[in-house]
């Protein structure tokens, strides 16, 4: 008899209630998969799960959030020059806009790492 290579070796079990069970039916079939088990693997195998990913979003993510740091060296230095004579006066609300986005960054950037 040959062995059937298409079998996993290993089997991971979930208590669900039925109603949970039911809406994850669905929702397997509703993605297109045959089984429960597929739309599972599929899961657990996707990008957001994956660590290395996490890795290199949290990189990019660092990388975004120190360009908006060099950006708003550049408008404070910008909005002295403005604020020191000759210049509009709205250089301080642009500088605090570059500070909200750099909190957004943090926040996301600590959200993932959980």
């Amino acid at each position: 008899m040959k062995p059937n290579l298409n079998r996993t070796e290993t089997r991971l079990s979930v208590r669900a209630s039925k109603q949970e069970l039911q809406s994850w039916n669905h929702t397997a079939k509703s993605a297109g998969h045959k089984t429960l088990a597929n739309y599972f693997r599929s899961l657990m195998n996707s990008a957001p799960m994956l660590q290395s990913d996490k890795t290199s979003l949290i990189t990019e993510l660092k990388n975004t959030r120190a360009e908006v740091a060099r950006i708003g060296n550049n408008m404070n230095q910008i909005a002295r020059s403005l604020n020191s004579g000759a210049g509009f006066n709205d250089a301080n609300a642009n500088m605090k806009q570059c500070l909200k986005i750099l909190a957004q960054i943090d926040s996301m950037i600590a959200a993932i790492k959980r």
